[in-house]
């Protein structure tokens, strides 16, 4: 069981070494131990955002088992809409926008907005 869990590991850290270039502060997130990752639950992610402030985690990743891209997609698309305390992305393994980003696993990405906006912003300048 051991083994499992460190080539989990390992599999989670070249994720996140592999999107740097394109979310520099998710890298060293993972490392300082800010992200968690968990199975998806509509109701925990709900409850994780109505109690974000308190939440200890930079982002929480929640991977998905029997959901399509699809239906991913239109999960985060009402979350996005519906409130504005956390945003909301999905990863696809089979799925890419060219620049073989994907997460090894089909996910949902929930982090705090206000902070991704002063993040992108620092990134412009």
């Amino acid at each position: 069981m051991e083994r499992r869990k460190e080539a989990e590991d390992s599999t989670w850290l070249q994720y996140f070494e592999s999107i740097k270039d394109v979310c520099p502060w998710s890298y060293e997130s993972y490392i300082e131990g800010r992200i968690k990752i968990v199975s998806f639950d509509q109701k925990l992610m709900v409850n994780s955002e109505a109690n974000w402030a308190k939440e200890p985690w930079d982002a929480i990743v929640y991977v998905v088992e029997g959901l399509t891209l699809d239906e991913m997609d239109d999960i985060v698309a009402d979350q996005n809409d519906c409130q504005e305390t956390c945003e909301y992305l999905w990863s696809y393994p089979t799925f890419t926008k060219g620049r073989n980003k994907q997460a090894p696993h089909p996910i949902i990405i929930q982090q705090d907005r206000a902070t991704l906006i002063k993040l992108r912003a620092a990134l412009r300048r």
